[in-house]
């Protein structure tokens, strides 16, 4: 697990768009929405985005993926990725590998995010694996300006299960590592927002804290069809999941 730390201007909100299953290469790959995504963060200035693995398809000869049914080939696919990323590289908050992209590391030893990070100059923000995201920012009141932080936990994730009830329990999973504020999920292609309340003992003032942790899974970029289908998985939503973290008060939220 790597820590990584970021202390960001005064906003009154912080809004964090996570990014993954993108799947670059592949012929079902949505375009069109992967565009609008970037859009979308560039509007507002407090929009940031955490890269949490699946950005390339990466077919490989040993892979599940169809190596010739791929739209360009896995260099081709890292500059599509270079370039999709460039225009907010300034708003990645963590940026991670995925199981496509650990395909060449298995087989060759090399990192396609790591590649991709020092590229654009963000390699502070690159994590091998999970991470442990600490962010502080705030409003100003008055003559001060008062840092919330808060603690995101994230990995891109692993396994498979149609239910949806498997991908929830896989997402709740995530807080016997850690505890923190949020939990953020990747791989199973399925948005999804759910919370988990309990009480926290402040031995200190000898009571017991209500605590609200947030878990999100988040979508993939990809047009029913493939891999899928042809497994029997249901098409999933593309919307994608928008992290709202108040700077003022604790609160976090999402919404699809």
């Amino acid at each position: 697990m790597k820590i990584i730390k970021h202390d960001l201007p005064q906003f009154e909100t912080l809004e964090i768009y996570p990014l993954a299953d993108v799947h670059l290469g592949d012929p079902l790959h949505d375009s069109k929405r992967a565009k609008q995504f970037i859009n979308e963060v560039l509007e507002q200035k407090n929009r940031y985005v955490i890269v949490n693995g699946d950005i390339i398809n990466n077919a490989t000869k040993h892979s599940v993926s169809d190596v010739y049914g791929e739209e360009f080939t896995p260099n081709e696919q890292i500059e599509e990725t270079v370039n999709l990323l460039k225009p907010i590289k300034d708003r990645i908050l963590v940026i991670t590998e995925g199981n496509h992209e650990a395909r060449t590391y298995r087989q060759d030893g090399i990192l396609i995010m790591y590649q991709v990070a020092k590229r654009l100059d963000i390699f502070d923000s690159y994590s091998e694996g999970a991470y442990l995201l600490f962010v502080k920012f705030g409003k100003s009141q008055g003559r001060k300006c008062r840092k919330m932080p808060y603690a995101i936990y994230g990995k891109h994730g692993h396994g498979g299960g149609k239910k949806v009830g498997a991908k929830a329990i896989r997402l709740f999973e995530m807080a016997e590592v850690i505890d923190a504020d949020v939990f953020i999920h990747s791989h199973t292609h399925v948005p999804m927002v759910l919370r988990k309340t309990f009480f926290r003992v402040d031995y200190r003032n000898e009571k017991a804290t209500p605590i609200e942790q947030l878990f999100v899974n988040t979508n993939a970029f990809l047009k029913y069809g493939g891999y899928g289908e042809e497994k029997g998985f249901a098409p999933t939503s593309t919307k994608y999941p928008k992290i709202i973290l108040n700077g003022i008060e604790r609160e976090a939220k999402a919404l699809i």
